[in-house]
C-alpha cells in the first residue's frame, strides 16, 4: 500500500514469485448497490473541498463535513484491503512511518495517514467475511483476527500480526526490471569537484547507431552505497525528462515544468562549447574550464538518473529508466505491461510489496525458536531487488 503523489492511496498485489496478480488506484471507490456500481471519486471530492481552506478554517460545519468525508473514505478503504487480504490470502506492507517517510508526498495530512494505519488495524482484528456461513472460519462466529489491538506505534514496532512495516527508501524512483537506482550526487559545488565525479565514470561515449549518449560507471568508485549489490551501469539518454524548475513568479508561486529531450539537449550543450561529441568525449569534457559548462552537464546527467517524471498539476507521473533490461528495452510505465507497475505511485506500490516479500522470506528461514531480524538494510534491498531470488523459488 502506497501513499503516493498523484494518488491517495495505491495498492499492489503480488504473489510469491513477485509477479504483479493487481494493481489499482484508491483515489475513486466503487460500491454494489442493488446490482447497480456506484463510483464515489474521493480525491476529487477531497480537493474540491481544499479548494476553499481559508473560508473553511472559518466554518466549524464545513470543517465537520470535512472531517466526515475523510472518516467516510478511510472506511472504504480499510474494507477493501481487508477484502483483498482475504481473497488473496495475503498480509499488507506498508512503508514505516518513523523511518523516511517523505512529508512532501502525501495527499493527506500527516495526522490523516496515522488514522488510517489506526483504522486498519481496528478493522483487521476483527475481520468478517459476510459470505461464509458465521460457523465456518471467517464466518460471524469465526472471524479472523489478523492484527492485535492497537496501542501505539512506538510499541508496535515493525509488524503487527498480518501487518508489516518496511522502510521507504527507494520504493518509487527504481527500475522494476533491472533495480536500477541513483546513488549518484550531481549537484554543482565547483569545477574541480565536477571533474572528480566525471574522471571517476568509467566512459562518456555517442553511440551514432542509437542516436544516444552511453555513460559507463562503477559505483564502488564513488563509495560503498552499492555494496553487496550490482555497481556496474551503462546510462543511456533515452527518451524524454521533465524537469522542474524552481522560480518565483509576480503571483509569489514557484515551479515551472519543462520536457527535455536528453539526447539532443546534450548534443546542444556539447555543440556549444564546441566539444565534438563523437571523438573522445570523455577527455574534451575534463579539458573544459567554463563553469557554466559543467553547471548544464550536471543537470543533464541528473536528469539522465532520474527515473520518475511528474507533470505539476496533471496526472501525469512516470516512471523511465536511462537502463536497458536483458531484452534491450528501457521500463518505462507508460508502455508497461499489464503485470508491471502502471505509473509512479504503482511503481512505489510495487517495490513495497517486495520489500514485503522480503519480510517473508527473512520469517521462513529463521528457526521458529528466534525471532526473525525484519530490519532491511539499503544493501539487501538492492541485492533483493536486482538479483530478485524470489524468480527462481
Amino acid at each position: 500500500i502506497d501513499r503516493g503523489e498523484r494518488n491517495l492511496l495505491y495498492i499492489v498485489v503480488i504473489n510469491e514469485r513477485g509477479e504483479i496478480i493487481e494493481q489499482c488506484s484508491l483515489n475513486k471507490i466503487v460500491n454494489t448497490y442493488q446490482e447497480k456500481e456506484h463510483t464515489v471519486d474521493y480525491k476529487a471530492l477531497l480537493e474540491k473541498r481544499s479548494q476553499s481552506r481559508l473560508e473553511e478554517r472559518k466554518s466549524w460545519q464545513t470543517i465537520e463535513n470535512i472531517k466526515e468525508l475523510k472518516g467516510g473514505y478511510l472506511s472504504q478503504v480499510v474494507h477493501k484491503i481487508a477484502q483483498l487480504m482475504i481473497k488473496y490470502n495475503a498480509f499488507a506492507v506498508l512503508e514505516d512511518l518513523n523511518f523516511g517517510f517523505i512529508r512532501t508526498r502525501k495527499q493527506f495530512e500527516f495526522s490523516v495517514y496515522q488514522e488510517f494505519e489506526k483504522k486498519l488495524i481496528d478493522k483487521l482484528g476483527y475481520v468478517v467475511d459476510k459470505k461464509a456461513p458465521i460457523q465456518q472460519e471467517g464466518g460471524l462466529l469465526q472471524a479472523y483476527q489478523l492484527t492485535a489491538p492497537f496501542k501505539s506505534f512506538r510499541e508496535m514496532g515493525k509488524q503487527n500480526g498480518f501487518l508489516f512495516y518496511v522502510p521507504a527508501w527507494n520504493t518509487s524512483a527504481i527500475d522494476p526490471r533491472t533495480g536500477f537506482v541513483n546513488l549518484l550526487d550531481t549537484r554543482y559545488e565547483s569545477i574541480a569537484k565536477t571533474k572528480e565525479l566525471i574522471k571517476k565514470l568509467k566512459d562518456i561515449r555517442y553511440n551514432s547507431p542509437k542516436d544516444w549518449f552511453e555513460i559507463d560507471l562503477d559505483y564502488n568508485a564513488f563509495g560503498n552505497r552499492a555494496k553487496g549489490s550490482r555497481s556496474k551501469w551503462r546510462l543511456c539518454t533515452y527518451g524524454e525528462r521533465i524537469e522542474h524548475t524552481r522560480k518565483q513568479d509576480s503571483n509569489g508561486q514557484e515551479g515551472s515544468d519543462s520536457v527535455i529531450v536528453l539526447t539532443e539537449a546534450f548534443k546542444d550543450v556539447f555543440t556549444k562549447y564546441q566539444i565534438d561529441y563523437r571523438e573522445n568525449l570523455k577527455e574534451q569534457i575534463l579539458l573544459q574550464s567554463d563553469k557554466a559548462f559543467f553547471v548544464d552537464f550536471l543537470s543533464l546527467l541528473r536528469l539522465t538518473l532520474q527515473l520518475r517524471n511528474s507533470l505539476s498539476n496533471s496526472l501525469i507521473d512516470y516512471i523511465l529508466s536511462p537502463v536497458a533490461d536483458e531484452n534491450g528495452e528501457f521500463f518505462d510505465s507508460r508502455k508497461a505491461l499489464s503485470n508491471e507497475p502502471q505509473d509512479a505511485d504503482a511503481n512505489g506500490a510495487y517495490h513495497i510489496a517486495l520489500k514485503g516479500l522480503w519480510v517473508l522470506d527473512k520469517i521462513r528461514k529463521t528457526e521458529k525458536v528466534t525471532p526473525a531480524k525484519l530490519a532491511l538494510s539499503n544493501q539487501e534491498w538492492l541485492s533483493f531487488a536486482q538479483e530478485k531470488p524470489f524468480l527462481n523459488e
